[in-house]
């Protein structure tokens, strides 16, 4: 609806998990390179933990897109109270594996002899799980049973389980401290700080076509009190700025139009003391922005692919 207006291709705040438009802050960057390295090594377990909105499920479908050649992936989508017979029949089948008969063990040694056959072929073998701690425990349970599986000292699936604070309070339980002691690398992603807000407001811009900024200073941190640096919370508040701002027909939105989305979204200021432990937050290191013109990988995207490929010693990506 605004696009013509602010010289926009396409709306740069969806809430789509879209990996064109991730932000790498240093959270990003180092949360990136800590599931390259578990895969790289075949380390067996990578964790990702994060708050709602932070950009966790955007961050795997960034490490999906960007996978060399070379590695086997799938993403695993079970229903929340799926049994462990029914959470392996689905893995056998993203991996297109004949999963309807044998029971648990039958499809457990057809999954150990389909990745015992990927190692031999130098591949490597990706399960991503997203949502993790919505899983049911039987379910985490057989996951942990899949970490056993190895040859030539080398784990043979390797598994990013992702989720929100409650999976590692769960894998801190008696009943997952066996899961919880085979996580090989454990990642965290926290909301932004002022600084990185204002840089993903503009590369989230400049990917969908802007040329100039279109939030002035005060606004970018009035959104990102509000927001309090959460990625999805600022893309909210910003697609709704932008609409106001062509009502408006406002070139640039100001902070008193922050101020007007934000009570219609019935948000409101943090505390003075979320306030300062929000702007204590260090800085990102800034991986650049996409180019405008880009329509495929951004720069950084790209960059993190390639090095990749060449550290794993596999085909360029796709």
């Amino acid at each position: 609806m605004y696009l013509d207006f602010y010289q926009l291709r396409e709306y740069p705040f969806s809430l789509a998990c879209d990996p064109r438009f991730l932000y790498f802050s240093a959270g990003h960057k180092e949360a990136m390179a800590g599931m390259l390295y578990c895969l790289r090594e075949r380390k067996g377990v990578a964790l990702l933990l994060g708050e709602p909105g932070t950009g966790k499920t955007t961050l795997l479908a960034a490490v999906m897109e960007m996978l060399p050649g070379g590695v086997v992936a799938q993403s695993l989508d079970t229903p929340l109270h799926a049994t462990p017979a029914e959470a392996l029949a689905a893995i056998l089948r993203g991996y297109q594996l004949e999963a309807e008969e044998g029971g648990l063990s039958g499809m457990l040694a057809r999954l150990q002899a389909y990745l015992q056959e990927r190692q031999r072929a130098g591949e490597c073998v990706l399960l991503l799980i997203d949502e993790a701690q919505d899983l049911n425990p039987l379910v985490l349970e057989q996951i942990r049973l899949l970490t056993n599986l190895e040859l030539g000292g080398h784990k043979l699936l390797q598994i990013i389980l992702s989720g929100q604070p409650e999976l590692a309070a769960h894998l801190r339980t008696a009943n997952g401290r066996a899961l919880h002691q085979r996580v090989a690398v454990r990642c965290q992603l926290a909301p932004l700080n002022r600084q990185e807000t204002q840089a993903y407001l503009r590369a989230r811009l400049e990917q969908a076509g802007s040329k100039q900024p279109r939030f002035e200073e005060g606004a970018v941190e009035r959104i990102h009190q509000y927001s309090q640096g959460v990625p999805r919370v600022i893309n909210v508040i910003a697609d709704h700025c932008l609409l106001a701002g062509f009502a408006a027909q406002a070139p640039r939105v100001s902070p008193a139009l922050v101020d007007r989305v934000a009570r219609q979204l019935e948000l409101s200021l943090p505390s003075a003391a979320a306030l300062a432990a929000a702007a204590a937050r260090p800085a990102a290191g800034g991986a650049a922005p996409a180019a405008p013109g880009n329509t495929q990988r951004p720069p950084a995207l790209q960059r993190f692919a390639n090095g990749w490929a060449r550290w794993a010693g596999l085909a360029e990506g796709k």
